[in-house]
């Protein structure tokens, strides 16, 4: 009797062709366009790699082989999996697309290996519709068909507890519930702070894509939150994903941009006018920022977003990027060579056209439609909301100086 299950094949066909959809297979940011969540990838002949999910499982292994654009070559071991396994990806051109045939094999006959093997089939069915996708579309199917609670985040730590009077020091702060949705339904509001859902607790954001495992929209779940010291709890349904309609062309999504980026900057100028410079530099309270700060994190903000364009452009996006935006001294410094309102406007109207002007002349991602979907919904899903959050902000630390 033979002591390996015969090799599991798979193949697909790829809207793209093979130099491009080899980057999927090589690089740590390819592999969670398309396939997992955390990615490291040394793409050379005895590199090694580890892909993790949300869910907490993970594979890792070493690169065997690595022939661009035909051919990577690994060793794979999942966690609990009862042996390491082979995995081989070949690319071949047909037509304009590429033919994605990848091979799974060494799986063995007895104690869990069936189970490993069924996971493997699913795991590379799906991840390989969604490699498509990405190609094809841009569409993330993982997120089109992910649930959400309806709600935008903000930062939450121990000093904000504390000022919010929350007595847990882990959870999810909502910046704002977005309308139509849940969170909205059920009630909830911002700095209401998440800390239990699903029976699952959540200690952070990845805690949430935990509690959803498994869910899909429609579906209700138990949701415990805080306002201030006092404990809620209610029935939440979740909620489909509101998608922007993202235009492929990193001209055209520019152009989009700028057409939001517009309307904010008008909007701040009208809100400024009048104001002082030393209303606008007035703190509510020794921990909250001054409309001027505010301004300053909306700038470093811009900044950000421009390293993590660059990055994707270079096919080298960080998995976790620093948000400078929110340390104060940062920000502090920001003001120090641009103190008055009038520079720190013409300044966020200069860096959001700087942004606009980066990503125009992103011809790369031209190929990377994922990359571009991805980047067209955090632009485009709630257009303006962030900076306009930080209005409300900066209309209430203003009022607070003329009520002194």
């Amino acid at each position: 009797m033979p002591e390996t299950y015969d090799e599991l094949s798979f193949s697909q066909e790829v809207d793209a062709n093979p130099d491009d959809v080899f980057y999927a297979f090589t690089t740590a940011q390819g592999w969670r366009n398309w396939m997992c969540d955390s990615a490291r990838f040394e793409a050379r002949p005895g590199g090694s790699y580890q892909l993790a999910w949300n869910n907490g499982w993970y594979a890792s292994g070493t690169v065997r082989e690595v022939a661009r654009p035909e051919k990577v070559a690994l060793t794979w071991l999942g966690m609990g999996d009862p042996g390491p396994t082979d995995v081989t990806i070949k690319l071949k051109a047909k037509d304009d697309q590429t033919l994605v045939e990848l091979s799974h094999s060494g799986f063995g006959q007895k104690g869990d290996w069936a189970e490993t093997r069924e996971e493997a089939i699913k795991g590379w069915e799906l991840g390989l519709e969604n490699l498509n996708s990405i190609f094809s579309t841009g569409e993330d199917l993982r997120e089109i068909r992910r649930p959400l609670i309806g709600i935008t985040v903000s930062d939450f730590n121990e000093q904000i507890a504390k000022e919010l009077g929350v007595p847990v020091p882990k959870g999810v702060r909502v910046d704002q519930p977005i309308a139509g949705m849940g969170a909205e339904a059920a009630g909830m509001q911002s700095n209401d702070v998440v800390v239990e859902m699903a029976g699952v607790p959540i200690t952070g954001f990845t805690s949430i894509a935990e509690a959803r495992l498994g869910k899909n929209a429609g579906d209700v779940v138990k949701v415990v939150f805080y306002r201030g010291s006092e404990k809620h709890e209610v029935e939440m349904a979740l909620s489909s994903q509101p998608f922007a309609e993202v235009p492929l062309d990193p001209v055209a999504l520019a152009e989009k941009i700028r057409a939001i980026d517009a309307e904010v900057m008008a909007e701040l100028r009208a809100l400024f006018d009048g104001v002082s410079e030393a209303e606008a530099d007035y703190n509510p309270a020794p921990e909250a920022w001054s409309a001027k700060e505010t301004l300053a994190h909306l700038i470093v903000g811009e900044m950000g977003g421009q390293v993590g364009i660059t990055s994707l452009i270079n096919d080298n996006e960080p998995e976790y990027g620093e948000n400078f935006a929110n340390i104060r001294v940062r920000l502090q410094a920001l003001l120090a060579v641009t103190p008055t309102i009038p520079e720190l406007l013409d300044r966020l109207e200069k860096a959001k056209e700087e942004t606009a002007a980066l990503l125009e002349r992103a011809d790369r991602l031209k190929a990377r439609k994922g990359v571009l979907w991805g980047l067209g919904q955090l632009y485009l899903q709630l257009p303006g909301v962030h900076d306009r959050t930080h209005m409300d902000q900066m209309r209430a630390a203003i009022e607070a100086a003329r009520g002194r």
